[in-house]
């Protein structure tokens, strides 16, 4: 996939009300590969939040016998990182306000994580 059509998934993302950020990692090193944010976001700490908390939950799913997840939702006092699996390795991820639509970010993300192969 083009860089030109990352861009454009992450500027949609973006235009949800209340995301300060989005952004495409690998999960395997927790790297970013793509990032559209406000300037004081901190992608790369996003991602490798972010892929800890897949590497983890991964981890744990895999101790209980069921399958990875594909979806990951942090919720904090401030806001909220969700994050969804693309193609291996890729995950597309946002940052959000508390106040934001995190039901529309999620349908979003779920939407686009497949066209980022």
């Amino acid at each position: 996939m083009s860089g030109d059509r990352w861009q454009q998934i992450l500027r949609e993302v973006t235009g949800v009300p209340g995301v300060r950020g989005a952004l495409i990692l690998s999960a395997d090193d927790g790297l970013v590969v793509a990032e559209s944010a406000m300037d004081a976001l901190d992608t790369a700490d996003v991602a490798a939040l972010a892929a800890m908390l897949v590497s983890r939950a991964g981890r744990c799913a895999a101790a209980m016998g069921t399958a990875a997840p594909t979806a990951v939702h942090l919720t904090a006092r401030h806001g909220a990182l969700v994050a969804v699996a693309g193609p291996e390795p890729l995950w597309l991820a946002a940052v959000a306000d508390h106040d934001a639509e995190l039901g529309r970010l999620r349908l979003l993300l779920g939407d686009f994580a497949g066209a980022i192969g």
